[in-house]
């Protein structure tokens, strides 16, 4: 049985540095104000950061704080960072007061179906992906713990170091 884990822990995780493109992942989805966001344009911009969450998830109540200071400390390095919110259109009258509950300041677009998380091949929420202007996968996480946001810095170190 141990064996089938480490497979399975492998396989999802061999896959972090294949490009978008060869996955043929792509999406278009709304933001709170109605506006399209496409991620091939976001990619044209810069480096990405793509976190999935939803409300009625306690470990992502815990991430999106941490989140929302690494959008702030990397914006300037152009690094764009999205939060996706998977709760379904039943509870899209609760995204707003629970980002001003948590006092949380990002983007954030509506992934409604949990379409674009299952095009990831992701589990469950939080989870957080570090996509390259190329469209490349750089880094993968999934669930949070406290302490996990130094995983996430240091992709962002490594993709968009600081010019001296």
């Amino acid at each position: 049985m141990g064996r089938y884990w480490i497979m399975l822990v492998c396989g999802l995780l061999g896959g972090a540095g294949r490009s978008l493109a060869a996955e043929g992942v792509q999406f278009v989805l709304p933001d709170l104000e109605g506006n399209q966001v496409s991620l091939q344009e976001e990619l044209a911009q810069g480096p990405v950061v793509l976190d999935f969450w939803a409300t009625w998830c306690k470990p992502c109540i815990q991430a999106l704080p941490k989140l929302a200071q690494i959008a702030a400390d990397y914006q300037d390095r152009g690094v764009q960072v999205y939060t996706i919110n998977i709760d379904g259109p039943r509870n899209l009258a609760k995204i707003r007061p629970f980002l001003q509950r948590h006092q949380i300041v990002l983007p954030v677009l509506l992934d409604r179906t949990n379409q674009v998380m299952k095009q990831f091949q992701l589990l469950a929420p939080p989870a957080t992906l570090v996509l390259t202007a190329e469209g490349g996968v750089v880094y993968r996480h999934q669930g949070y713990q406290p302490g996990d946001e130094a995983q996430l810095r240091a992709a962002l170190e490594a993709l968009v170091p600081v010019k001296p």
